[in-house]
């Protein structure tokens, strides 16, 4: 008797297990595709090079993973970083590092702990978004200054390279 109550609470307890299992949807995730990546990658370094600056970019997936990283001639060997971590500090914050470098104004910690972790507060990140969802970050450094306008000359050339590939983010 003892055995056969030990295998029917041992069925209980698989069956307890695996039915709230059974129901459970997988979560899908979508990475911003290789050709997407290079291509607004080259677009906004041809738009910053356009202006003068030898930037590189860097662009990354949903999971700051990178997936294209674009260095022209000429560039400071530090943009190689600071751009990888515009993108992954976009994609992962989900908002545009120009955001959060506003908000650093107000809130001065808020460097610090970022650089801590690997983030930056530094304009010219900005997240893709594909039908609301994040699916990358794009990160551009080495074009330093704003125009007349006061919008800053990594954040003109990270909306380029957005722009270029904006037909695919429907």
């Amino acid at each position: 008797m003892t055995r056969f109550m030990k295998s029917l609470g041992m069925a209980a307890v698989f069956s307890v297990a695996f039915a709230g299992t059974a129901k459970a949807e997988p979560h899908v995730e979508m990475s911003i595709p290789l050709n997407w990546a290079l291509e607004a990658a080259t677009v906004a370094s041809d738009v910053c090079a356009e202006m003068g600056f030898a930037t590189t970019v860097t662009v990354v997936d949903q999971r700051a993973q990178p997936r294209v990283q674009l260095m022209r001639e000429g560039a400071f060997p530090h943009t190689v970083q600071t751009s990888n971590r515009k993108a992954i500090t976009a994609a992962s914050r989900r908002v545009a590092t120009s955001v959060i470098e506003a908000e650093n104004e107000h809130e001065p910690t808020l460097g610090a702990v970022f650089n801590e972790i690997g983030l930056i507060t530094l304009s010219g990140g900005v997240p893709i978004l594909y039908d609301g969802e994040v699916i990358g970050g794009i990160g551009i450094a080495g074009s330093p200054g704003e125009d007349e306008s006061g919008k800053e000359f990594d954040d003109i050339c990270a909306e380029a390279g957005i722009a270029a590939i904006a037909n695919k983010l429907k």
